[in-house]
Order: C-alpha cells, then sequence, then structure tokens
C-alpha cells in the first residue's frame, strides 16, 4: 500500500513540489516522533502520507465527500474554512481508495489541521508533525519544534493555542472542535504539572 500512496503522490503533486517535500518532512518527522514514542511506523507513515492527498483537489471534490461521509456535512461546511476541507475529503480518500479501516489512521488524518480533544496518540502525532516539520520555517512552528525535544503534550498545546490566537487576530472563523481541543490540552498539561 505504501509504495502505491507514494506513486500516487507523485502523480498528484508533480507540479507542487513543496507540497510533496511538505508531506515527506511530515513522514519522517512523525516517524522519529513515534519511534520516540513506541508507535507503529507503518500507521504513522501512511496517516502521514494521506493526511494532504487531496489538497488540490476542487471544492466540489471536497464538497461531495463530505456529503457522502459525514452525517453532519452541512454543520462541516459552514463551520469550517474551505482551505480546511481537505481533512474531511482525504479520510474519505483513505477509505474510499486505500480500503483503510484503523481508526488510528483515519483520526490521524482528519485532525491533522486543527486537532480534536482526546486525540489518539498517532492523530497527536501527525497533528504536530504537520506543524513542526522541517520545511515550516515561521517563528512559531520553530519554536513549537524545540519544545517537542522535551513535551509531545507542551508542543500540541502551543501549536494549538498560538494557531487559534493568529486565526483570532485576522478575524478569521475558528471551528468549535479547535477550540475545544486547545482547552483539553491544556488541562492535561495542568494535570501533568501538578504531579
Amino acid at each position: 500500500m505504501i509504495r502505491e500512496i507514494k506513486e500516487d503522490l507523485n502523480e498528484r503533486y508533480k507540479d507542487h513540489k513543496h507540497r510533496l517535500n511538505h508531506v515527506l518532512g511530515v513522514a519522517q518527522t512523525a516517524m522519529n516522533l513515534g519511534e520516540r514514542e513506541g508507535l507503529d511506523p507503518e500507521k504513522l507513515l501512511i496517516a502521514a502520507l494521506l493526511h494532504d492527498i487531496t489538497k488540490y483537489e476542487d471544492i466540489e471534490f471536497h464538497k461531495e465527500k463530505i456529503m457522502k461521509f459525514f452525517p453532519n456535512s452541512k454543520e462541516i461546511i459552514h463551520e469550517y474554512s474551505e482551505n480546511l476541507w481537505h481533512t474531511f475529503s482525504a479520510y474519505a480518500y483513505a477509505i474510499e481508495k486505500y480500503k483503510v479501516k484503523d481508526t488510528d489512521i483515519l483520526e490521524a488524518i482528519l485532525y491533522h489541521a486543527v486537532g480534536a480533544p482526546a486525540m489518539n496518540p498517532y492523530a497527536e502525532l501527525i497533528f504536530l508533525s504537520d506543524y513542526i516539520e522541517p520545511h515550516r520555517k515561521y517563528a512559531s512552528s520553530i519554536k513549537v519544534r524545540k519544545i517537542a525535544e522535551d513535551s509531545i503534550q507542551q508542543a500540541i498545546y502551543e501549536a494549538m493555542n498560538d494557531t487559534i490566537t493568529y486565526h483570532q487576530e485576522e478575524r478569521e472563523t475558528i471551528p468549535e472542535i479547535a477550540l475545544e481541543a486547545r482547552d483539553y490540552y491544556h488541562q492535561k498539561l495542568e494535570e501533568l504539572w501538578k504531579n
């Protein structure tokens, strides 16, 4: 399956080398973190390679997949900006094209952009890896990459908080799940600090 996904990516990204480099950077980062955390490298690799697989599809493609796979499709279309719709269509694509059934992988694809409360460990690492992979050069990414050396949980929270703060300053809509995720990981950190 991995070889087939890589061939698919090479075809889809032949005119978007920067996106291919990003996806490969996410994969390598996730593999490195996963080794440290004792996670299955194949599951991480599949999730990382598929997380942006539908990024360059048109709006109608995303909408069709959202309508087909998500009972709350109207809510998703209303609440999420169009540049986040690929998270849903990539989830659907993984099921349709590659017959992925593993919820660890599927959730990692689905939540990679905004996160969710109580993500599984694979979703946590794909979310974080998407934020800190080496091709990301913005200040928050560099800061969070450093934090991840010592604490995955702290890094996840910082990535969520910085992202939300940025979008609030830009007066952009933030999905409710992103705010819930930030609250969850903040509380989780406070519990860790107490112990």
